[in-house]
């Protein structure tokens, strides 16, 4: 064997194993030449990578173990290397590779990872690739395997990416002869993620620890300095500022902290990192927080500052007022005619529809069209059982739902037909020819075309002569005129599930009394005939202070907090388990972007988002709903099966209770963690029966508790709009 590759498979470079292989397989130098160790850490392999492990190791040149540990002698090559599968290069690196070591007779050789070192910078000496940093001194290499027994021993080795980067540097930090090679690239596909900063700082950590004292004090201090060098790189990105925990900043910092023990001062300010001292003045006086703000700013600083040199040179060049150069008069007819041509393009796609809409409408002997809709990739909702009941019990109306081709929800509006797609030109169509709009939101918010601005330009005389409902998405338990008001939306009709909710729609959003009909909620009809599990569904909303920020500043706030301490909490996993309690985690949709935060490892715990569940379902199989100050308490009462509101942030939220429906009437209130398990265990204990006080609440606030809500819907739409 010519060369023995050695490659470790694991997490982070997984979804790059297949690109890697087929890397090797084409070498060349001959993959039959080669000998393949492939050292199994991943867990979460595909079935087809299983399979494509399991025919490797049936060859003769290839071996895959799950034992980290490597022994040196053991391996067939004259030389080695330490290959990752997020490499990509050329097929002829390890034969080119191999002709230099051939030709020069040294320990080693090192190809140049592109972008680091430039063709023309010849390396001769250690020290050279040194101070070129950390990528130059890591690069892929090919090792005599006399050298790397020198290196490594003759004992067993503990295989891991640290290691290797390790002994890649030390290599460096000993009399060996090498050839860099720096016409010789690959490249690296890695993912850059929270992953690798943190793996990398880890790295950055272990080679401290274990560099090669033994070398000359010159040599380990540059190597020092460049680890402190691409420690600051990692520490100066947008992913460590946004996207890390604060717990593994702290680690990053404790890092950084352990470096500036090891690096003079003198150090630091000949070496390009004396812009950072105010940010090692706050890590040494252990101000976390504080650095990472500074790293922000400077950042924020270094981008303005580049900002306006860019701008301040080409002003420089361009003094005049650009409506006065030669280049915007050049210029202005190709505008105006860009403009015009614009114009008349949506002129004749405004003439072209409206003419269909003519004679399409005929076409369907003028009857009364009805467009339903939610969420553009939603079907759960109110918007959905309406539209259900109308399919299976009205087959002949002309009712059409409008949902995104990829939501998926799409197969249960597929199976009732009359599917319209969001955004098409059927879509656009319909939106002339209908002459009822129907939502469980509004209609403008989630069902008009995109894009919608444009849409309202060309047909907005048209789309103010329809008729508007909506259908609510949940019981109003809050004041939200900021959402729904009538100045803002001026519905024609809104539905409401009783007299106290109607009060609340006139006394809140300013709608008359011909304006709201009490006829319940059309998803109400779906919760009876219940198959109630042992189970516990936690459904927390969403707030708007938490809805644009970064990870790292999510992972600071009390709700990520609050919820992730109870998933966590020993007394309520030990009820689950001795209960035999399954239990359902499911946030509001505009937080589900940091669901995988959340996430533990627990048997009886299951974390699903849109695309895993149907809300509707959760409600109907649960026992108990756990929430904060979600709407969806009201359907648990409404199924008189009780409610735990978990309310430890009542003066950082923006839901404005009403006086109508209070907190206090749907369900139990509590305000700490352990107020919050305390009252869950009794609840279990209670075999999961709603208080006496409750079923009275539900009984008093739900107008009707049959299945005829969608019907009485539909004879008030019917009323309105004929």
């Amino acid at each position: 064997m010519k060369v023995s590759v050695v490659t470790l498979l694991q997490e982070s470079n997984i979804e790059n194993f297949n690109s890697g292989l087929e890397v090797l397989k084409k070498q060349t130098l001959g993959f039959d030449n080669m000998e393949l160790i492939v050292i199994d850490q991943a867990e979460s392999k595909s079935e087809e990578q299983i399979i494509e492990l399991a025919q490797l190791a049936k060859k003769a040149n290839v071996r895959v173990q799950h034992d980290n540990s490597l022994k040196v002698e053991e391996l067939r090559g004259k030389y080695i290397s330490f290959f990752d599968f997020n490499y990509s290069t050329s097929p002829h690196l390890y034969k080119n590779l191999c002709r230099e070591m051939d030709m020069h007779s040294v320990d080693f050789v090192s190809a140049n990872l592109i972008t680091s070192i430039r063709e023309d910078r010849n390396l001769a000496e250690a020290e050279e690739v040194i101070g070129a940093g950390v990528n130059a001194m890591t690069g892929l290499k090919l090792i005599n395997k006399e050298s790397l027994l020198k290196m490594a021993g003759e004992n067993k080795i503990e295989m891991s990416d640290s290691f290797i980067e390790l002994l890649n540097i030390n290599f460096y930090l000993q009399p060996f002869t090498f050839k860099y090679v720096n016409k010789q690239f690959y490249r690296n596909k890695f993912t850059f993620n929270e992953s690798y900063v943190n793996n990398s700082i880890s790295h950055i950590r272990y080679i401290a620890e274990h560099v090669d004292l033994s070398a000359s004090e010159k040599s380990v201090s540059l190597v020092k300095i460049q680890l402190l060098k691409h420690l600051t790189f990692l520490l100066d990105k947008n992913m460590f500022t946004d996207n890390l925990s604060e717990e593994e900043q702290a680690t990053a910092y404790d890092v950084l902290r352990n470096f500036l023990d090891l690096v003079s001062k003198k150090d630091i300010q000949s070496n390009d990192l004396d812009g950072y001292t105010p940010l090692f003045n706050m890590v040494n006086k252990k101000l976390d927080e504080e650095a990472t703000h500074y790293i922000k700013l400077l950042r924020s600083k270094r981008h303005w500052y580049e900002q306006t040199n860019k701008y301040k040179k080409y002003f420089e060049k361009n003094p005049y007022d650009l409506e006065e150069s030669l280049s915007w008069k050049l210029t202005k007819p190709l505008r105006l005619f860009s403009k015009w041509s614009v114009e008349v393009k949506e002129w004749f796609y405004k003439v072209f529809l409206l003419t269909l809409a003519a004679i399409w409408k005929p076409l369907t002997f003028n009857r009364k069209i009805w467009l339903v809709g939610e969420r553009e990739d939603q079907a759960e909702d109110n918007g959905y059982f309406f539209f259900k009941h109308c399919r299976e019990n009205y087959p002949k109306e002309k009712v059409y739902y409008i949902i995104s081709k990829d939501s998926p929800h799409l197969y249960k509006v597929k199976k009732l037909g009359n599917v319209i797609y969001h955004s098409s030109l059927k879509h656009q169509l319909y939106m002339l020819v209908a002459d009822t709009y129907i939502s469980a939101w509004t209609f403008d918010e989630c069902s008009y075309p995109a894009p919608k601005k444009q849409f309202i330009e060309m047909f907005g005389k048209q789309l103010a002569k329809k008729f508007t409902i909506c259908l609510q998405h949940g019981v109003i338990i809050h004041n939200i005129s900021p959402y729904l008001h009538k100045d803002r939306y001026n519905q024609n009709l809104i539905i409401s599930s009783s007299e106290y909710e109607k009060k609340i729609i006139q006394n809140t959003l300013g709608y008359s009394d011909q304006e709201v009909a009490v006829t319940g909620l059309a998803r109400f009809d779906n919760l009876h005939e219940l198959s109630v599990k042992k189970q516990i569904l936690i459904m927390p909303t969403w707030r708007r202070h938490l809805f644009k920020i970064n990870k790292s500043s999510f992972l600071r706030s009390d709700y990520y907090k609050a919820y992730r301490n109870l998933i966590s909490n020993k007394e309520f996993l030990d009820m689950i388990e001795r209960h035999n309690i399954s239990v359902k985690f499911y946030i509001h949709n505009q937080m589900q972007k940091f669901m995988d935060n959340f996430v533990v490892e627990h048997p009886n715990i299951e974390f699903l988002v849109k695309s895993t569940a149907t809300v509707s379902e959760l409600l109907k199989e649960s026992s108990l709903l756990i929430t904060d100050y979600s709407s969806v308490s009201s359907d648990f009462l409404y199924m008189n099966k009780p409610v735990v509101m978990y309310q430890f942030d009542p003066h950082n939220n923006h839901h404005a209770p009403v006086k109508e429906i209070q907190y206090s009437n749907l369900g139990s209130i509590v305000s700490n963690e352990n107020e919050l398990v305390q009252t869950v265990r009794r609840i279990v204990e209670n075999d999961f029966r709603a208080d006496k006080q409750y079923v009275k609440n539900s009984q008093r606030i739900f107008k009707y508790k049959d299945q005829n809500n969608c019907q009485r819907i539909y004879e008030v739409i019917k009323q309105k709009t004929s």
